[in-house]
């Protein structure tokens, strides 16, 4: 009987479709969660002898954060084949593609740096998006794009050098091109099964490699940790690796993989302002310029997303 309500609940919770505003927010809740990301990763797999291992870092989040998520499976009773085999291709593409090689990158890539590289995001989705739809983007969109670029090149120049050997930076990439395309090919899945159960699906099996991979050195890990570690770990579970998978598959189910890949563009702005209020880092009119137009290029993309009346 518990497990009857236990799936009525969540299959009430699931029925909720969000509303357009509701979307949004979800959206721009889960960016700003992933902006302060790079800080908190670099800070525990960063080079020296302090430094955590990245894949049984990585391993020990999303492998809680899957069994945080576990109640949700009792909701693909009714999943077919294609709906296992899709949450299983997107889960191993999108949550190990990105936090395998990201994690591992950033031991030499700094978080700035991380932030300026998963900004590509953006673009390489709406490249796969048009791939998959078979249809170019529109004159607005593609002016979205150009004016996101240029305000993310102009957060680079005003951060100045920024810490990155070209192995880690080639890493950081390769998940920032993996995600994008999971943000892709996870919205029919979204739209057909709701985004509960497939973040729960995709964590699984996305947490399974790595936590495959970083097994023997979890435990020594955990035992080592400091507090403080232990407090950005549970951080970490619970914002980026449950709350922010979870706002983000709800939110691009309503708005769309390409609508709200735009947000992405505010990752290296998060990260920026992030450092200005943690670390009291120095803000250049620079950077400010170009975090008025990467907010620009959103609301453009915002603008262009919008059905015709």
């Amino acid at each position: 009987m518990r497990a009857a309500q236990v799936i009525e609940r969540l299959q009430q919770l699931e029925g909720r479709m969000p509303s357009i505003g509701a979307a949004l927010g979800m959206t721009l809740v889960s960016v700003l969660l992933w902006g302060f990301s790079p800080i908190a990763t670099r800070d525990m797999v960063g080079t020296g002898d302090g430094g955590l291992p990245p894949v049984a870092f990585m391993g020990l989040c999303y492998g809680t954060a899957a069994v945080v998520l576990s109640p949700a499976l009792l909701l693909t009773r009714s999943w077919t084949s294609r709906d296992w085999l899709s949450g299983a291709v997107c889960g191993v593409i999108g949550i190990t593609g990105y936090n395998f090689p990201a994690a591992i990158g950033q031991q030499t890539v700094s978080a700035g740096l991380t932030g300026l590289l998963d900004a590509s995001e953006p673009l390489l989705i709406l490249v796969f998006a048009s791939i998959a739809l078979r249809k170019a983007p529109t004159p607005l969109t593609v002016f979205s794009v150009i004016i996101g670029l240029f305000g993310v090149l102009l957060l680079a120049h005003g951060t100045g050098p920024a810490l990155g050997t070209p192995r880690g930076i080639i890493l950081v990439l390769t998940g920032a091109v993996l995600w994008s395309l999971y943000c892709v090919l996870v919205t029919p899945l979204i739209n057909r099964r709701g985004a509960l159960p497939t973040t729960a699906v995709t964590v699984s099996f996305g947490a399974l490699p790595m936590l495959l991979f970083g097994a023997p050195k979890i435990p020594g890990m955990v035992a080592s940790m400091s507090l403080a570690q232990g407090l950005v770990t549970f951080a970490f579970i619970g914002g980026n690796a449950v709350a922010a998978m979870l706002f983000w598959n709800a939110g691009s189910a309503v708005l769309g993989a390409q609508r709200a890949g735009w947000f992405l563009y505010l990752l290296p702005l998060v990260s920026l302002l992030g450092g200005a209020a943690l670390l009291a880092e120095p803000l250049s009119w620079i950077e400010l310029l170009g975090g008025a137009m990467i907010l620009l290029s959103v609301f453009l993309a915002h603008l262009a997303a919008k059905p015709p009346r």
